[in-house]
């Protein structure tokens, strides 16, 4: 079996209701066209595997937001997404493979899956169906399937470009925002600390004027590829706009934040941007106080990069 999953768990982002909606009513179509217990979209996160969407059908055994761990758990759909391709199994029960595998503890016998995959190549989850009867399933439902799991991919493309700065793969500033005020939310009713890093690429002009726009796309391409290997689970790196970047890190306090940002630092700086260029960044780090506004935590971590940039820049500043 592979051991690993091709799965980005940098891809954190909320499904908006109205998509979720629509993705509520695919289920319930396909579970009453095809007559089955249940139809489902699997989302794939941490390396756990979600119940995302279940069908309203009469007793479905799934519940939404039902976990389990994905690697060598067995499951019909851990063998979907490593084989990336379409798995059948018309009945677990006659199958050596399959017939200890977790879903038939709720006697799900039938399964026919599909893989979801994110713009960038990498997996969302699944889309599948599974019921207590042996079934093969006709070429129609197979093909109909097949075509609402390509509607589900478009939806996930549209989002993927509304949210997404093209040029280095990072949430853009609008999803910034979205995300923010939902973390705060979150900070607030949790009681839970919230930090934020504002990093700017030290003497960027000088390397657009040097070395041409081209090599400095390249700069900014690589400096966030060098954000996203740092993050840790629960952060989120968005390309705040120029070369100014952002990790948002829920749950993160001041002081460890700025461990993070630090080693941060240090990774830009022992690394090789390009063949004949080295960079370094500058980074404020800035804890939201409780019942702060977003435009007001902005503010004030404008001003601690401010303070890091026009002191010695490479280095980092708190408030």
């Amino acid at each position: 079996m592979n051991e690993t999953i091709n799965t980005n768990n940098n891809y954190n982002v909320d499904i908006p209701d109205t998509m979720f909606e629509e993705w509520q009513s695919i289920v319930d179509l396909i579970a009453r066209i095809a007559k089955v217990r249940a139809t489902l979209i699997m989302r794939v996160q941490n390396e756990e595997i979600q119940v995302f969407v279940a069908s309203k059908t009469k007793n479905n055994p799934y519940q939404t937001g039902k976990k389990e761990y994905l690697l060598n758990s067995g499951l019909y759909c851990e063998t979907v997404i490593n084989k990336g391709k379409m798995l059948l199994v018309p009945n677990a029960s006659k199958s050596n493979k399959w017939r200890n595998n977790p879903d038939m503890k709720l006697n799900m016998k039938c399964y026919l899956g599909f893989p979801i995959k994110l713009p960038n190549g990498n997996f969302f989850g699944t889309i599948c169906m599974l019921d207590d009867k042996e079934n093969h399933f006709s070429q129609d439902i197979k093909d109909f399937m097949e075509k609402m799991r390509n509607l589900i991919e478009s939806y996930l493309n549209l989002l993927y470009l509304s949210i997404t700065d093209q040029l280095t793969g990072l949430y853009n500033r609008t999803y910034l925002n979205i995300k923010a005020a939902k973390e705060i939310k979150r900070a607030d009713l949790n009681k839970k600390p919230i930090t934020i890093l504002l990093l700017d690429i030290d003497h960027f002009k000088k390397i657009n004027d040097t070395f041409g726009h081209l090599a400095g796309d390249e700069v900014l391409k690589n400096f966030a590829k060098i954000i996203t290997s740092s993050l840790q689970t629960t952060d989120t790196a968005f390309r705040f706009g120029g070369d100014e970047f952002i990790v948002l890190m829920p749950n993160t306090a001041i002081k460890d934040a700025v461990i993070e940002a630090e080693n941060l630092r240090l990774k830009v700086e022992s690394s090789q941007i390009l063949p004949d260029l080295k960079i370094t960044t500058s980074i404020g780090a800035t804890e939201r106080i409780c019942g702060e506004s977003l435009d007001q935590w902005f503010m004030r971590v404008d001003k601690s990069l401010y303070k890091a940039k026009y002191g010695c820049r490479n280095q980092v500043n708190l408030s």
